[in-house]
């Protein structure tokens, strides 16, 4: 059976272009997606619900389920808060959803509701009556002086991977790395763990993880060397793919980690697609065989 999965800040904020957002979506048609920075009234325009977007009513929606991060945490966040979400077409069923309240993030209590909402879980099956665990995730971007804030979302959500049983899809926007070299072990990370322990953005993302998921980019492309050639040729540092562009280079912060037991198919990032719509961020799309 083929899945075909997207992963997308949104950016809710961007006025005036949410009918391209859903139409981008609807022409891609994922089975599962995870979309970070996306608040209540337009999550609810990717949902059939007659009180979402009037304007949007008599359309099509894109999905046929979802659970919203905010709708999880304590207090209830407004429906301008922006949070994470995990959708999925009638190709797939919600089983289960919450937060990472089990992750070891080592915040302060006050700090920790503001964490929990750049997390949703979900437990969801396919047709094929395979079970998976599905997570959408946002990461704050580094501050300027790295060591002021240490990424404590990164190990995390790395340690809260490491326990986790099963098969599993993650989708994160993660403001990481630095460097996304076409040599991995070349890749820079602005925060990377102390060589004497504790927190670092490569034990999310880097090659020697602490969890067994893998970056589906590089998989499909160890499996397509003359495309990682071309790459090279283009971009001899990196990054492999562009997601996003900050202040010095174009980057690639945005990703779909998976089980290795989840054979994938084909991997693009669609940037300019995603940024005409509003975004700044480009949209991961990968395709499964399951």
């Amino acid at each position: 059976m083929r899945l075909r999965v997207v992963s997308w800040n949104l950016d809710s904020t961007a006025k005036g272009l949410l009918d391209d957002k859903i139409e981008l979506l609807r022409q891609l048609g994922p089975d599962l997606a995870f979309l970070q920075e996306l608040n209540r009234p337009v999550y609810k325009a990717l949902l059939p619900q007659p009180e979402a977007f009037e304007r949007m009513h008599q359309r099509r929606r894109v999905f046929a389920w979802g659970t919203l991060s905010t709708d999880h945490t304590d207090p209830r966040g407004s429906d301008v808060r922006v949070g994470c979400a995990v959708l999925g077409s009638p190709a797939t069923i919600l089983l289960s959803a919450k937060l990472l309240y089990s992750a070891q993030f080592d915040v302060s209590e006050p700090e920790r509701p503001a964490v929990l909402r750049r997390t949703m879980a979900a437990q969801v099956a396919t047709h094929g009556g395979r079970t998976l665990t599905a997570c959408s995730l946002h990461a704050r971007p580094a501050p300027s002086d790295p060591g002021r804030q240490p990424p404590t979302f990164h190990s995390g959500v790395a340690g809260w991977l490491a326990d986790l049983a099963g098969t599993a899809l993650v989708g994160i926007c993660a403001h990481a790395p630095q460097v996304d070299h076409p040599d991995f072990d070349r890749s820079r990370f602005r925060r990377p763990a102390p060589a004497g322990g504790g927190p670092g953005e490569d034990q999310l993302l880097g090659p020697q993880t602490i969890h067994g998921l893998t970056d589906v980019l590089r998989t499909h492309l160890d499996r397509h060397p003359a495309e990682l050639e071309r790459i090279r040729g283009e971009r001899p540092d990196g990054p492999l793919a562009v997601s996003y562009r900050d202040a010095e280079r174009p980057v690639r912060h945005d990703h779909i980690w998976a089980t290795p037991d989840l054979e994938v198919v084909d991997v693009r990032y669609l940037y300019d697609e995603a940024v005409a719509t509003g975004s700044d961020h480009g949209l991961v799309l990968a395709d499964f065989e399951v």
